[in-house]
């Protein structure tokens, strides 16, 4: 029952894993934040330097406020070069199984070759 319990808790840490950052192309930080209202934005600001920020909102019509590690923060809108979201990826999502997979399978043939009674060694 431990060894579930671990498994899962393991699994629930790679499902991060399953999303990266969607640039969005073409639309101000501005417009984008007021017409999405997105949960989560990664802002790229003009030094190259990234911020990520809970519950964007538009304030005095030129700043950027949200929570950053459960601080309020401001960033200028004319600071900002990109603005990026979590999106899921399927294409990590596929990659995680498969590779857990791997490992689970290569773990179950070491445990059966090292054991001596095992029907791998022919017994």
């Amino acid at each position: 029952m431990l060894r579930r319990s671990i498994a899962c808790a393991l699994l629930l840490c790679y499902l991060a894993a399953c999303t990266s950052w969607h640039v969005q192309e073409g639309v101000s930080p501005l417009q984008f934040i007021t017409t999405e209202h997105p949960r989560l934005v990664r802002l790229t600001r003009t030094n190259g330097s990234h911020v990520q920020i809970d519950n964007p909102q538009i304030a005095a019509g030129d700043t950027l406020t949200g929570a950053h590690n459960t601080v309020l923060s401001r960033v200028a809108v004319s600071d900002v070069t990109q603005v990026a979201t979590p999106k899921f990826s399927a294409g990590k999502t596929v990659g995680i199984f498969v590779g857990l997979s791997a490992v689970v399978v290569g773990i179950a043939v070491v445990a059966c070759l090292a054991s001596p009674d095992s029907p791998c060694n022919g017994n």
